[in-house]
């Protein structure tokens, strides 16, 4: 297959994943800032991580909150996190990120993170300049719609860049069947976060660092060759 580009996944591929009791405290903290003196434990843990808009709507709905309200704060808190925990060097690039230097294809970033955050990470480790284009969240409930693994932010990271026929690199289920909707090769890039995580959906490749993803592209990419 012939690539034409380099698409990847932020939290987990480039960089670590946010500190889960840091991401947990700001949950709880949007939900006390929007009225809800106690909030439940796993009315908290429902949106730290990976929410839907069912769960968002869900949770709202039991303690009488405008959803809109309770995301701005909730997304608002998790922004102030991760952006702290990236400037106390808790939350860095992996080791292989080097391996990206110079690649010589058009790259860029598909998140579902908030698009403030990646690029405040990205700007903070000086890594910006690597990446032709970003394509994450705005912090607004209605971004929800369009998370993967719906395939809209690889598409329009493919217009950005003027590319057919990009490799998707992720860590996650839901991007291996977001570059599948969008009719892409997936690369799952085993960290030590998913190490043994199983997959209902099949990747075209299985791989333990960004240096493999590089060989596969000096394989298969003319650009490289």
């Amino acid at each position: 297959m012939s690539y034409d580009a380099l698409l990847l996944d932020h939290d987990g591929v480039i960089v670590t994943l946010g500190d889960r009791t840091a991401l947990s405290a700001a949950a709880r903290d949007a939900l006390e800032a929007v009225g809800v003196a106690d909030p439940a434990p796993d009315a908290v843990d429902t949106l730290s991580v990976a929410v839907s808009p069912t769960e968002l709507d869900a949770v709202s709905d039991r303690y009488g909150l405008d959803p809109d309200d309770l995301w701005r704060a909730r997304d608002d808190g998790v922004r102030d996190a991760l952006l702290a925990e990236t400037r106390a060097g808790r939350k860095t690039p992996y080791d292989d990120v080097n391996a990206l230097v110079d690649l010589g294809v058009p790259t860029g970033i598909v998140s579902n993170n908030q698009t403030r955050i990646v690029e405040f990470v990205l700007d903070h480790y000086d890594l910006a300049d690597h990446f032709g284009t970003v394509h994450a969240r705005a912090p607004e409930r209605s971004s929800l719609e369009r998370k993967k693994p719906q395939p809209t932010y690889l598409e329009d990271a493919m217009a950005d860049l003027a590319v057919e026929n990009p490799l998707y690199v992720g860590d996650s289920e839901s991007d291996v069947e977001a570059g599948q909707r969008a009719g892409l090769d997936v690369a799952f890039l085993r960290r030590d976060h998913n190490a043994d995580q199983p997959l209902d959906s099949t990747p075209d490749y299985e791989l333990m660092g960004l240096d493999e993803v590089v060989e596969i592209l000096e394989r298969e990419s003319p650009k490289l060759q």
